[in-house]
């Protein structure tokens, strides 16, 4: 009696213990059902945000190809035909178009990229759709965007010049691969060769035309697309370096280079005309602290050192004088005032100019850039110098008072360097460049969009948008 009954507990117990293992496995099936469905809504939210991501690329990719086309050709209307992007099993597919409209202004224009993204290559119908909105502005350029004095224009590394004529008032050197003009886009190039007496005490004559030597040098991988008239030239280089391109002359022997000035400032004039005057490192026209918008008035005379740095967004209106040195560097802005219209703003420098970082300078919405000017020299006359010759030019000329570095968005603006140097050693947009020497030692291309004067356009961006779909 006694061991049936403990037969029946046994039972008993079994069976809960199997109820209770169904109901666990019940209960972890449940939990991975549920997490399998997570992962599944996860994988899903990731995989289309993966695909929003890759759509807005897309159509940043279709901004970017605009622009490149619009500063090749300025009628150019858009890529109305889908620009495939990419094509594979792990992304699928994306394309672009855009459409590019003139303004109102007729100095800017729209630019409105499409970017669709497709699950598989082979669909037909876009899984996300992006668009963005851009304003590009164009600033204008004729004439040379490049113009050195008897210290001359060097170029090297991979360094080019594309969009701009260019003008060298002594001698033209190009190292490494750097190039001037392409062959599809050849340029004006005049080289006058007046860099004589050589040495480093070329004496009270120094500049003078040279006779006997020839005033362009090329290392074999250089080349130069275009029409050039160098003075005293006869070699096209040890590789034929020399082409006329698409529509250029190439060399012209026998040609002498035109004469050419080089930019020209009243100096006392705007001097005397200053009616603000602070100190460099007023907080009131430099960020030492938030928040981070400046505004320069027109006519003002900041003392001392200038430094526009970190996130500073900087308006300017008019003239500006700095008696000490200028330093651009970070994520700063500055942008020229509408209401300038087409007068270019000049800010003067007694010290050096360096420009780095990201830094942006915006033209106004007439395409008005600002010329960047530094009156240093190693002459004893100097910042105040009326004219210097002679030895102390030849020294001057090797001193570099503007360094512009990074890759640079500068549409429409001009550095030069009055009585010395200026160097260029990144990559971007860049108005012109003026100096008794131009260095351009960078690894990328430096398109040169306003001349001395005035002229054709570059397009560059200053405003976007994304645009809800």
């Amino acid at each position: 009696m006694n061991k049936n009954i403990f037969s029946v507990n046994i039972s008993k117990k079994e069976g809960w213990i199997l109820v209770s293992a169904i109901v666990m496995i019940l209960f972890l099936t449940a939990i991975g059902f549920s997490i399998a469905q997570l992962v599944a809504l996860q994988y899903q939210h990731t995989r289309r945000e993966s695909f929003s991501q890759n759509a807005q690329l897309v159509a940043e990719a279709g901004i970017e190809q605009s622009v490149h086309q619009l500063n090749t050709d300025d009628t150019f209307s858009g890529y109305s035909a889908a620009q495939q992007f990419f094509s594979d099993s792990t992304q699928g597919r994306a394309t672009f178009t855009s459409t590019v409209t003139t303004n109102a202004d007729g100095t800017s224009k729209t630019i409105l990229s499409t970017g669709k993204v497709y699950r598989r290559t082979t669909d037909t119908t876009p899984y996300l759709t992006r668009q963005i909105r851009a304003t590009v502005v164009g600033t204008g350029s004729s004439g040379y965007s490049v113009y050195s004095g008897p210290g001359g224009l060097i170029l090297g590394g991979n360094a080019n010049i594309t969009n701009s004529d260019v003008y060298v008032g002594g001698t033209l050197t190009l190292n490494g691969t750097s190039k001037i003009g392409t062959s599809a886009h050849p340029l004006n190039v005049d080289v006058a060769n007046i860099a004589c007496p050589t040495g480093a005490n070329p004496g009270p004559t120094y500049p003078q035309l040279c006779s006997g030597t020839e005033p362009i040098t090329l290392a074999h991988s250089t080349n130069i697309y275009g029409t050039v008239c160098a003075t005293g030239q006869t070699s096209t280089g040890p590789n034929n370096n020399i082409q006329g391109g698409s529509t250029g002359l190439g060399l012209k022997v026998g040609c002498t280079a035109p004469a050419a000035s080089s930019p020209t400032y009243n100096r006392s004039a705007q001097i005397a005309a200053v009616t603000t005057n602070a100190s460099g490192n007023s907080n009131t026209y430099v960020c030492n602290n938030s928040p981070f918008d400046r505004t320069w008035p027109a006519n003002l005379k900041l003392t001392g050192n200038v430094d526009v740095g970190s996130s500073c967004n900087v308006t300017i209106n008019g003239n500006v004088y700095i008696t000490g040195d200028l330093t651009v560097n970070g994520a700063s802005r500055i942008t020229v005032a509408n209401s300038l219209g087409t007068t270019r703003p000049i800010v003067m420098v007694d010290g050096t100019i360096t420009v780095g970082g990201s830094t942006a300078m915006i033209a106004n919405t007439s395409g008005t850039g600002i010329d960047f000017v530094s009156f240093k020299s190693s002459a004893p006359c100097g910042p105040n110098c009326g004219s210097i010759t002679g030895n102390d030019l030849k020294t001057s000329q090797a001193l570099q008072t503007i360094s512009v570095s990074g890759a640079v968005n500068l549409p429409g603006m001009v550095f030069d360097a009055y009585w010395s140097k200026v160097s260029l050693a990144g990559s971007g947009n860049v108005g012109a460049a003026a100096g008794q020497t131009v260095d351009l030692t960078g690894a990328g291309t430096v398109i040169f969009g306003t001349s001395l004067s005035t002229g054709s356009k570059t397009w560059t961006i200053t405003s976007y948008q994304q645009i809800a779909t």
